[in-house]
């Protein structure tokens, strides 16, 4: 079935369609492979576990299946590589909030991999500060409510690009975007993120730089907790997401980050991931 003729079934899945309990990941496929598949789910079965969710199939099965929709897909439409939106939905007996007893629904979308346009990898993004604490925020939910508001308000507000969700509890400590982590580098240029503490999403994209920038010795990196105070302190700023990559950011709401524009490290770093893709 082609992505554009995908529905959900709602009278069998109405733990999924009106319950909202569902959880999924999204993926890419680079040189014809899925990035990081097993990365992606271990994830997505854990997401399933923290609610008590019970999988469609088991990991093994889930993992050559996908290896088969990507085999069809490059068949059909050739080498470009995709994006696949793997989403695990209800299980839930009916109208109850209570388990069937049966795994949930499986849904798989492929669609091409939408990237921002080329200029904003020279200009950079503006992004605007949005309080907003995910439901339950080490769990890929498909509730994006906070982001859409955001978007409504803050993002016009501030002529941005993205939200920047800040901890609504004291409306100053950075937590994570919309779809994507965010760093920063400081006066000292280590590159800053923060920590996974519960707080946000243990990102693929995340997992990737770190373990690819911390082993060197011309790039230090710290997970630490930054507050918005000191946004004007920091030099440069980026972002990592799956279908984005490595952008840099160059505003966050009214504050110029560094000097506005893309700064060194932010590019070593776009090249350095640039080149792990290349190499996967």
């Amino acid at each position: 079935m082609k992505t554009s003729e995908l529905t959900f079934p709602f009278l069998d899945d109405i733990g999924g369609t009106i319950r909202g309990y569902r959880v999924f990941t999204a993926c890419r496929t680079v040189n014809g492979k899925v990035l990081r598949i097993e990365d992606h789910l271990q994830r997505l079965y854990r997401c399933a576990e923290s609610i008590h969710m019970q999988p469609p199939m088991p990991k093994d099965r889930l993992r050559d299946l996908l290896g088969e929709v990507v085999q069809r897909n490059f068949a059909e439409f050739g080498p470009a590589d995709f994006r696949l939106e793997i989403i695990f939905s209800g299980g839930l007996n009916g109208e109850s909030m209570k388990q069937s007893g049966k795994g949930a629904h499986l849904y798989v979308a492929v669609t091409p991999i939408a990237r921002p346009p080329a200029e904003l990898y020279e200009t950079g993004v503006a992004l605007a500060t949005f309080p907003h604490l995910r439901m339950l925020p080490d769990v890929k939910l498909l509730n994006y409510v906070g982001a859409i508001v955001g978007h409504q308000t803050v993002v016009p507000e501030h002529n941005a690009y993205d939200v920047l969700y800040v901890d609504p509890s004291d409306r100053r400590t950075i937590l994570e975007g919309s779809t994507f982590t965010i760093f920063f580098v400081d006066s000292a240029e280590t590159i800053v993120t923060p920590p996974l503490n519960g707080r946000i999403l243990d990102s693929i994209t995340r997992r990737i730089l770190l373990e690819i920038l911390e082993p060197r010795d011309d790039i230090k990196v710290r997970q630490t907790t930054v507050h918005t105070d000191l946004i004007p302190s920091m030099s440069e700023a980026f972002l990592a997401s799956t279908t984005r990559d490595v952008l840099p950011v160059t505003r966050i709401d009214a504050t110029p980050i560094g000097s506005g524009e893309t700064g060194p490290v932010t590019r070593t770093v776009m090249k350095i991931f640039a080149d792990y893709l290349k190499s996967y």
